[in-house]
């Protein structure tokens, strides 16, 4: 299985949707591609939806994190959602985690509807809102 990316447009967010085999390398490209794609249509917000099959190692899942956090740190909201989250709900919770404690402000969500919800809320003033830069 290989990779696809899919972007819906809505009025307040991008909702990026991911599909292949959960790899280093996917998951790298993704992050990639859901970065570019809100620059492309200065959108600050995105909901990260991951729909990866397989697992992937605590090691990995912190090296793209790692590598990927500054860029998403100049988004106002990342909502992420996963479809492996009933298999290895640690790993999940981990990268959510992870981004969080490099400036991301992400919130993991099990619910559509409830990310959405998040997503298109009014910012507070203690929220960060920077516009994505290339």
């Amino acid at each position: 299985m290989g990779y696809e990316f899919a972007i819906d447009q809505k009025p307040t967010y991008l909702h990026l949707i991911g599909t292949g085999e959960r790899t280093r390398e996917n998951a790298l490209r993704f992050l990639v591609d859901a970065h570019r794609a809100a620059v492309e249509r200065n959108c600050d917000s995105v909901l990260l939806d991951m729909r990866f099959s397989g697992t992937l190692d605590l090691a990995s899942i912190f090296s793209v994190i790692s590598e990927r956090s500054s860029e998403g740190a100049k988004l106002r909201r990342v909502a992420y959602m996963d479809a492996n989250l009933g298999v290895d709900p640690e790993a999940v919770e981990f990268a959510a985690l992870a981004a969080m404690k490099r400036g991301v402000n992400t919130q993991l969500f099990s619910c559509l509807a409830d990310a959405e919800r998040w997503l298109e809320a009014t910012p507070s003033a203690t929220a960060h809102a920077q516009p994505p830069s290339a």
